[in-house]
């Protein structure tokens, strides 16, 4: 996943749209920019799920990555931003884990493994709009995001392999995408439209107790008029038994068609004690759950945290109003890593 494709750019004079030049100089209002990754990988390290299973290998059942790149204003509660997205989430059993590996590496099988594999991947610009509710102790901010999908794939693949290297299997595939990589096809697909709606609020239960909230992606839909896709049923080697009918060692049928799809809701709750500056916190996405932990200390207005996490991460975290910086991984090499989240933003108010 190259950060550089993350990169924004941005037209400022969208933010003009809200109010002219001298309503936005008097206004109570700020410009913030931030890029926030997030990755996790079960079976393998988060380079090796992109680059190829070299390395070492666990049980799992998902791989998960999202990569946001946000500009944006704030101008009297009202929100604008511009935002470019990379989401990628693979569910599978075990079994498809373990037969994957051994087919890269070519390892012998002595097993017969259920396949089961679920991908929803796309790269998407949009634009967010927002605006922030608030009383006495309660914030709420919902924000509408309209985006234009470039590249996407999404499908399923389900059947059984059996012993060997991994190319005895019987296996049926719907996949829908813009271009698939493993039969180097690219399709001429009209762009893709995507609809999302998120929540986020804070609320000041006591002098003491804060719970802070975030519901991105809780409803959406991603249209594509005239899809690419490939239905087919594929039965290679030395087969005891099969999944689907071929009248050949592949067969099915290709095409384009209208797809409508949905990304699973990405949760997260923090509940602060702020006498002491502690919290914890959760996410939850799809399969992806953490539990999290967090210390911070204040130092000349700048809060300074580590935290500690279920999936064996470490955070070190440096807040201040207009700059923040969080750095959470389960490991100090990066490419080693099966979990990590970094967020980079600043902010300036007016």
């Amino acid at each position: 996943m190259a950060l550089g494709s993350c990169l924004v750019r941005v037209n400022i004079s969208l933010g003009l749209l809200l109010c002219g030049a001298s309503c936005i100089a008097n206004a109570d209002g700020r410009f913030y920019s931030y890029l926030d990754i997030e990755a996790s990988s079960e079976p393998v390290p988060i380079g090796d799920m992109i680059d190829g299973w070299d390395s070492s290998f666990q049980k799992g059942d998902y791989a998960y990555a999202n990569a946001s790149a946000v500009m944006g204003f704030e101008i009297n509660s009202w929100i604008l931003e511009r935002e470019t997205r990379r989401y990628y989430y693979l569910t599978f059993s075990p079994d498809t884990a373990a037969w994957y590996r051994d087919l890269d590496q070519g390892n012998e099988r002595t097993t017969q493994d259920q396949i089961e594999l679920s991908a929803k991947v796309l790269d998407a610009q949009g634009l967010r709009f927002g605006y922030r509710f608030e009383g006495e102790y309660w914030q709420i901010t919902p924000k509408l995001a309209v985006y234009t999908v470039g590249h996407f794939q999404f499908g399923q693949l389900n059947g059984v392999s059996f012993d060997g290297t991994g190319r005895n299997v019987s296996v049926e595939l719907n996949s829908y995408f813009d271009e698939d990589k493993i039969l180097d096809f690219k399709a001429d697909v009209l762009e893709g439209q995507g609809l999302t709606l998120s929540i986020a609020g804070d609320w000041q239960i006591s002098d003491q107790w804060s719970l802070n909230y975030e519901l991105n992606d809780l409803f959406n839909r991603w249209t594509f008029e005239d899809a690419a896709f490939n239905k087919g049923c594929v039965n290679l080697g030395s087969v005891d038994e099969t999944v689907c009918s071929s009248t050949s060692s592949a067969s099915g049928r290709s095409g384009q068609e209208k797809l409508i799809e949905t990304i699973p809701v990405n949760s997260k709750a923090r509940l602060t004690y702020q006498p002491l500056g502690l919290s914890v916190a959760g996410t939850m996405h799809g399969r992806y759950e953490r539990l999290s932990l967090a210390k911070f200390w204040l130092f000349d207005d700048i809060d300074l945290g580590i935290s500690l996490h279920s999936t064996n991460q470490f955070g070190l975290h440096v807040h201040n109003r207009y700059f923040q910086l969080d750095v959470v991984s389960d490991d100090r090499r990066i490419h080693y890593a099966r979990d990590a989240e970094v967020t980079l933003g600043i902010s300036l108010p007016w």
